[in-house]
């Protein structure tokens, strides 16, 4: 049966406050490439006007030059890795092929001695396997060294404490661990060369590749596929 316009303006929005609530925020591309990808974006930004009008949801900006973006209620701090680790989650959803399904995306990931911005899994319908990794959003502009996450990785790593976590049986290996930057891609790398005294594998992928690669589909990386 198909749905009238009415419900899936309903069924969207229903999504549309899902994502936010798991999310924490969004922003307009995101939210078209995400909920509107058959429509044109005017269509994205007059119903996302339409629920901001009738207070079902908020939206700010960083800058005049950047697009709205979206959420519930708080405005979430540290707003910019916010919408960062959003577009992981969006370059996640747009790579997944028809055999494959976001099995799920914990944001800040709580360890003994590490927080990773993500835990993504994904699962293949073919095989019925999972396949896990680690998402980070580094802003080089906000003047963290990200070497010392690359420490904390490998000392938890060093420590066998991720043994006792929920997704090792699941998992063939220790997670993926990639990586989107605002900086240059070639030094991070030495960074991470540097600290990874185990021989983790992180890959590295600018946030306009990613960007690249969910509005256009097309990118000079691997993106994310499992």
């Amino acid at each position: 049966m198909q749905l009238t316009n009415h419900a899936k303006c309903s069924h969207r929005d229903k999504e549309l406050f899902r994502l936010l609530e798991s999310q924490g925020a969004l922003d307009t591309d995101q939210i078209q490439l995400l909920l509107f990808k058959d429509n044109v974006l005017h269509t994205t930004r007059r119903r996302l006007k339409k629920l901001v009008d009738v207070k079902k949801i908020k939206r700010d900006r960083i800058s005049i030059n950047e697009p709205y973006f979206y959420y519930l209620d708080k405005k979430p701090g540290q707003i910019e890795h916010v919408l960062g680790v959003s577009w992981i989650y969006t370059w996640v959803c747009t790579s997944l092929s028809n055999t494959m399904q976001l099995h799920s995306f914990e944001r800040e990931v709580v360890h003994k001695t590490l927080r990773p911005d993500a835990l993504i899994c994904v699962k293949s319908l073919w095989s019925n396997s999972f396949s896990f990794f680690y998402g980070e959003f580094n802003i080089v502009e906000s003047g963290h060294d990200f070497a010392e996450k690359v420490k904390r990785y490998n000392d938890f790593y060093s420590s066998g404490e991720y043994l006792k976590m929920w997704w090792v049986p699941l998992a063939q290996r220790f997670p993926i661990i990639r990586v989107v930057t605002t900086g240059r891609i070639d030094s991070l790398l030495k960074k991470i060369t540097k600290e990874n005294v185990n021989n983790l594998e992180f890959q590295v992928f600018s946030l306009e590749q990613v960007k690249e690669e969910c509005l256009h589909g097309s990118s000079s990386s691997c993106g994310l596929r499992a």
